[in-house]
């Protein structure tokens, strides 16, 4: 959130679990817009191909809130 406040763009990853708790938590810092990218829990425990797959899968996500940021 540091980066943020200095006008860098981050994304915050977020397993579906701590979803609630991640919006919460932005808008007390006062940034209800920050972009976060939800990912299946849990994040740990798993197959290394199954955490590479949710990554993937994330990708996307990540480069559009960043795009979105920027511009």
């Amino acid at each position: 959130m540091d980066l943020e406040k200095l006008g860098i763009p981050t994304v915050t990853l977020c397993t579906d679990a701590f979803l609630g708790l991640a919006k919460e938590e932005a808008r007390t810092l006062g940034m209800p817009e920050l972009a976060i990218v939800v990912v299946p829990h849990p994040g740990g425990g798993e197959p290394l191909e199954k955490i590479q797959a949710r990554g993937d899968g994330a990708l996307e996500k990540v480069v559009a809130a960043l795009t979105r940021a920027a511009s």
